[in-house]
């Protein structure tokens, strides 16, 4: 049920990213982002109350830190998209926020993983560095691209982590937390810099199925570390990138490079030896 539940995690989350990058075509990204995470909040309060649990005051932590912490990651990645070379800041962030939480487990001697799913996780850090590559006219020095990178998945492997380190009996009510510190301190952001960011009517739509499909993605992953490996719900759930560059070879026909196609054929593989290990 991990491979299953970590599968389901990645299209999720995957189909948010790219519907989050057409909706920016139209409105801010900061006002997209604030909007997604205010209505995800509402969405995953309900989604917990009806799921029941019981969660501690450590559960709530854990998700309110995870939180705050992908909202840093999110402006730290995005930074870097616009100032450096995506080429670089995509694929560090991609591979390391998969990375942190294996590490984390590796680490604390909470995993014994069996060969092929070793091998599995190590092909899969690999395909998603390989399918987050793309081309790029920004000319930042790689060293910054690097850092903006690094910041991305420090961000992003943290909520990883920490929704891996509630109890079970704490239900969704993590992700909750999560929504709501990230809520606030996108309110924060936007308060201090003061600009006006209207959101189109017509970008509604597409704001409510990414708050959806972040909410399950969340979920999905924590059902998966609660059932299984966290270091096999981690990497599976980061080949997010993957259905990303899917859809928009799909709906914008966006021509797939040859690093890419093999990093998509390396998913594939990564995928069937965790299953069967």
């Amino acid at each position: 049920m991990t491979v299953i539940f970590g599968l389901l995690a990645a299209v999720s989350v995957g189909t948010s990213d790219f519907l989050g990058g057409l909706s920016s075509r139209r409105a801010d990204p900061v006002a997209v982002t604030a909007s997604s995470n205010f209505v995800g909040f509402g969405l995953a309060f309900v989604a917990a109350w009806v799921a029941a649990g019981e969660a501690t005051v450590v559960d709530m932590a854990w998700g309110v830190l995870g939180g705050a912490g992908l909202v840093g990651g999110l402006v730290a990645l995005y930074a870097g998209y616009a100032r450096t070379r995506v080429s670089v800041a995509a694929p560090v962030a991609g591979v390391g926020a998969a990375a942190l939480p294996v590490i984390a487990a590796s680490l604390l001697g909470e995993e014994s993983l069996s060969t092929r799913a070793t091998a599995g996780i190590l092909l899969g850090l690999v395909a998603i560095g390989l399918v987050s590559v793309s081309r790029s006219d920004q000319q930042g020095s790689i060293g910054s691209s690097l850092l903006y990178g690094l910041g991305g998945a420090v961000g992003i492997g943290l909520l990883l982590l920490c929704l891996s380190r509630t109890s079970e009996d704490g239900g969704l009510w993590p992700i909750v937390a999560a929504r709501g510190s990230g809520s606030i301190v996108l309110g924060l952001f936007i308060a201090v810099t003061r600009v006006p960011r209207p959101l189109p009517r017509a970008v509604w739509p597409h704001v409510v199925g990414i708050a959806a499909l972040v909410t399950a993605g969340n979920a999905l992953f924590l059902a998966a570390t609660r059932v299984g490996s966290t270091s096999v719900a981690a990497v599976l759930t980061s080949l997010f990138t993957a259905v990303t560059v899917f859809w928009a070879w799909l709906v914008f026909r966006e021509r797939l490079r040859r690093v890419q196609a093999a990093g998509l054929g390396l998913a594939l593989v990564a995928v069937a030896l965790i299953a069967a290990g």
